[in-house]
């Protein structure tokens, strides 16, 4: 069997949770006799391939041209949508936007009318977003990806409200199979060496991690922590972890930069590999993930893993996280420092072991394995 997985376009140079996710996936799938293939490019032959795997279609125009070439082709596509709630986005758009997303704000109330918009600016800088995008503008962005939707044997989605939300935003019926997202082994297989790093030199500080955008909301997590460092009377640290965005995010970079100088008990480390990260995880005492919208939130994981307890926003969250966290609501500091608090007096997470053998790479890749056969037997029938 050989498998081709479509990411967007400098999905391999911009990382995010979706790389994340193709690059785990494909080595677990691989691990399991799986010859697997990533590409981020339409340069494609699909006839090489027995089965086309394409990764998400919120704000990816290209996700479109990978779909419809493999279609052509007549070669079954799997889709991993990594579809985020579009009232969430929206609510974000409306209330919490900065530089020159202000601008699709006041000219478009839809939201796929903006995400063009916002399409059109970065093709301006990149070259290669040209040609999906115009074909955004004169095909409809909702309706490219409703076309991609239905274009798609199998949609693995990581949550149930996922399913619920492309239904609804989209109008179409799908076939989705439920894959949750995996924590890498690193994050709970340790040993004396590993469990005794601690890379700052700090103890029970509070986590962040993600990159330094409006959309993880570092700003108003540092605002958070400020009052509670005045409400509790306690040198409190933040540690975040993440790649600031340069001129993408300008405005909301300068003032990050502004108070991240002003605030010695802020700790900003721009990259960390990932197989060292448990290593900053573990001598946290919490890890905060106060994003305006995530499909899931993969940090949160990945905090309770490694002994530190969560702070979560989002229903999605709830639907993995249960009550391993305390949840907030991202467009309030008082909520954000409330559920940081909670989580700052509660003792360490003890987690049962069907939760860390449900958020697996290992079991994802083999449920992504099973759905694989079962179309590949059901399209070898049809022909």
């Amino acid at each position: 069997m050989k498998i081709l997985m479509l990411g967007r376009y400098h999905l391999m140079d911009h990382g995010g949770g979706d790389k994340v996710q193709v690059e785990n996936t494909a080595r677990e799938l691989r691990n399991l006799g799986i010859d697997v293939e990533i590409r981020t490019d339409e340069d494609f032959i699909p006839q090489n391939y027995d089965l086309i795997h394409l990764f998400q279609l919120d704000w990816t125009p290209e996700t479109y041209l990978y779909a419809q070439k493999a279609h052509e082709a007549g070669k079954p596509i799997i889709l991993s949508p990594i579809h985020h709630s579009i009232k969430e986005v929206k609510r974000f758009d409306d209330e919490y936007v900065f530089d020159f997303r202000r601008i699709s704000k006041v000219l478009f109330n839809n939201q796929f009318h903006r995400d063009t918009f916002k399409n059109v600016y970065r093709s301006l800088t990149d070259p290669k977003k040209i040609k999906p995008t115009l074909i955004s503008v004169i095909h409809g962005f909702q309706k490219m990806q409703k076309e991609v939707l239905e274009m798609s044997e199998k949609v693995l989605v990581q949550t149930d409200l996922e399913t619920k939300d492309l239904e609804e935003t989209f109008g179409v019926k799908i076939d989705a199979v439920k894959v949750p997202n995996g924590v890498s082994r690193n994050f709970s297989e340790t040993d004396a060496e590993t469990e005794n790093r601690n890379p700052l030199n700090l103890s029970d500080y509070i986590i962040c991690v993600g990159r330094i955008e409006p959309r993880k909301n570092q700003l108003a997590v540092i605002s958070a922590v400020e009052k509670l460092r005045e409400e509790m009377g306690e040198d409190l640290q933040l540690v975040l972890i993440g790649v600031s965005t340069g001129l993408k995010h300008f405005e909301y970079g300068r003032m990050f930069n502004d108070k991240k100088s002003e605030c010695p008990w802020i700790h900003h480390i721009e990259k960390v590999p990932y197989q060292d990260m448990p290593a900053y995880y573990r001598n946290a005492k919490v890890g905060v993930s106060a994003s305006w919208f995530e499909t899931t939130g993969l940090t949160s994981l990945e905090s309770l893993f490694c002994g530190a307890n969560a702070v979560a926003s989002g229903e999605r969250a709830k639907e993995y996280l249960k009550d391993y966290a305390s949840y907030c609501d991202p467009g309030s500091v008082d909520s954000i420092a409330q559920a940081i608090k909670t989580q700052l007096k509660a003792s360490r997470p003890q987690i049962a072991d069907e939760l860390r053998k449900e958020y697996t790479w290992e079991k994802a890749a083999a449920k992504t394995l099973e759905v694989y056969r079962e179309v590949l037997k059901k399209w070898q029938k049809s022909q």
